[in-house]
């Protein structure tokens, strides 16, 4: 192993000089770059090899590199290129080489090379490589892909590019990219064909697509070479569910006109034996609606009203084959899209229009989702002047379809206190809420918009402490959410006095379950109190202590800190003892050391 650290050592030895002599780096940086190449060849040299050690060295070479051109800018220096950089280009080159033979199957440093020769646009390099990776990681579609990718856009070699895209399939009849990356292949050849066409100005860009002069006869040839390869792979790949189409689909149309012949025999096969699935339909109608060319055959562009009216074609089409709540929600969210374009050029008119309809429809057939019925509500309800009829046809449903959903009774009371119903009316409809929804459903939100509108309505402010007494009976989540707001309710409708609060708060202790919350509210409002009474304000922490003490360290440190400013400081040792009797090894430990910087507060916290 020594040897080969000497070895290239002395190799590196004209790389220093011209450093040296060119004044690129100082005495010191030279020895330091020495020092580490040293200490890398070592690493790289033992005998128990690791990716890692490969990878720190060569991100190390790329550094120094990158250090190198700076330094060469900032003194305008161009000489002994080779000397330094294909230097540093060579010895990169030699430790990916080791690390692809001895760590073959890590397929990122196959990768990490291809991108290293992408940067440094070593492309025939890159190249050689492609046999070997695709030897070792042909199991993988993406090591493919990466090839294809690799031969066509950075070594522009077609003829590569098409021999790996059809071993890849061969290799992996499944895989729909491979499929659609070789389609779009052959239509960016074909595009290649009548760019030059154009340039020489021979002509036609589609043959059959416009009224230009054709190509000549190589150019016809080569083209429809092209496009039939295209449609051979089309139709000889044999897994074409809805994924492959959308994707299909979006690559075509980045190739238009030359992809249309394609498209339109995509569009008419998928039709025919996807029509069971609601994406299908959704994305035939989204084409009618951006005018694509893959659903006309007319040459005109259709104007906006018309491409409106044949998207609503197909999903009134698709909802009489596929009676589904999700068909319904896809035209739905199509609408809804279309209206939330402020700049669209279809009427205004016409696109609200067309919204109202498909929700209307969905309502109907009772295949109104839930998030789609609240959205539709939402929007009834934003109208100045809502359709009182229409909205609570549109909430009956809701309950009916949906008794368990909150969102739905939630909406119910929302539109009840916006109508400005009645008390018992509102209490009567909140309180077949709670008895419908199950148990497992939280009830909270109802209960907000109860006191919320209790507290906005000064006539009924005698009736909110019983809605509070209430809500305190209820299951611990909502007893524990207004347990600490009834303490502020109460602190601020007797005033300066807090006799009624305790007593209350004692009342609370007693018979329920108590979160922390409430005791650091009644902490917080004993502190407001001038002067505090430190035996009442000892209490809160007391029944903290007491409820939450075997879990949580904090609540015995606020103790500690309670008597160290405000009760007695040699009560301090004692909760010492019982937190530690109280606490597990782990919280104690938390406790103990923050213990100490309220015991004394000069210790340094590092």
């Amino acid at each position: 192993m020594s040897e080969l650290v000497e070895l290239r050592r002395e190799q590196a030895i004209r790389e220093y000089e011209c450093m040296k002599h060119l004044n690129l780096f100082t005495d010191a940086e030279i020895q330091s770059i020495k020092n580490k190449r040293h200490y890398h060849d070592f690493k790289i040299e033992r005998r128990t090899k690791r990716l890692s050690d490969f990878i720190n060295y060569i991100a190390y070479e790329c550094n120094v590199f990158h250090l190198l051109l700076q330094r060469r800018q900032k003194l305008h220096i161009s000489a002994e290129w080779t000397s330094l950089e294909q230097s540093i280009h060579r010895r990169v080159r030699v430790l990916y080489k080791r690390a692809m033979a001895r760590f073959a199957a890590e397929y990122r440093v196959w990768t990490h090379f291809l991108q290293y020769c992408q940067m440094r646009r070593f492309f025939t390099e890159g190249s050689r490589v492609l046999d070997q990776m695709l030897g070792y990681h042909g199991d993988k579609p993406k090591a493919w892909l990466c090839a294809i990718e690799w031969e066509y856009r950075q070594a522009n070699n077609a003829a590569r590019a098409k021999h790996y895209t059809l071993r890849g399939l061969q290799r992996h009849p499944e895989c729909r990219e491979l499929a659609i990356g070789f389609i779009g292949i052959q239509l960016e050849e074909g595009k290649k064909v009548v760019e030059k066409a154009r340039e020489s100005k021979q002509g036609l860009v589609v043959k059959g697509e416009g009224n230009d002069p054709p190509l000549d006869q190589p150019q016809e040839l080569e083209l429809e070479k092209a496009l039939k390869t295209a449609q051979v792979v089309y139709r000889n790949f044999e897994h074409k569910d809805m994924r492959f189409y959308e994707q299909l689909l979006k690559a075509l149309k980045e190739h238009c006109p030359l992809s249309n012949a394609l498209a339109r025999q995509a569009v008419a096969e998928m039709r025919e034996t996807l029509t069971d699935q609601e994406a299908m339909w959704h994305l035939l109608a989204k084409l009618e609606l951006e005018g694509d060319a893959f659903v006309t055959k007319e040459a005109e562009q259709t104007k906006p009203h018309e491409r409106l009216a044949r998207c609503l074609a197909v999903y009134k089409e698709a909802v009489e084959r596929l009676p589904t709540k999700k068909m319904h929600s896809h035209c739905i969210e199509t609408m809804l899209q279309l209206n939330s374009l402020e700049e669209s050029e279809h009427d205004e008119k016409a696109k609200r229009k067309a919204l109202a309809g498909a929700f209307k429809r969905a309502l109907v057939d009772d295949l109104l989702e839930e998030d789609k019925l609240l959205q539709y509500l939402k929007l009834l309800l934003h109208n100045s002047n809502p359709n009182e009829e229409l909205v609570m046809k549109v909430i009956n449903k809701g309950l009916e379809q949906y008794p368990a959903s909150v969102d739905v009774w939630s909406a119910y009371l929302r539109y009840q206190i916006l109508q400005e119903v009645g008390a018992d009316e509102l209490e009567r409809t909140f309180r077949k809420a709670l008895d419908t929804l199950p148990e497992r459903v939280s009830r909270l939100v109802l209960w907000k918009q109860m006191f919320q509108y209790y507290s906005e309505r000064p006539a009924l402010q005698g009736t909110l402490e019983q809605l509070f007494r209430r809500a305190i009976d209820q299951e611990p989540e909502i007893s524990n959410h207004y347990q600490p707001l009834y303490l502020d309710y109460l602190m601020a409708s007797a005033g300066e006095s807090l006799a009624r609060v305790r007593s209350e708060y004692q009342r609370l202790v007693k018979n329920y379950t108590t979160p922390l919350e409430l005791h650091t509210k009644m902490a917080s409002l004993e502190a407001s109190q001038t002067p505090p009474e430190v035996s009442e304000w000892r209490k809160c922490y007391e029944h903290m202590t007491l409820f939450y003490g075997k879990q949580d360290a904090t609540v015995w440190l606020q103790y500690v800190q309670f008597e160290r400013d405000h009760g007695q400081p040699k009560h301090m040792q004692s909760l010492y003892e019982r937190a530690k009797g109280a606490l597990d090894e782990e919280s104690f430990a938390t406790f103990m050391a923050e213990y100490e910087l309220i015991r004394n507060p000069y210790i340094v916290r590092y």
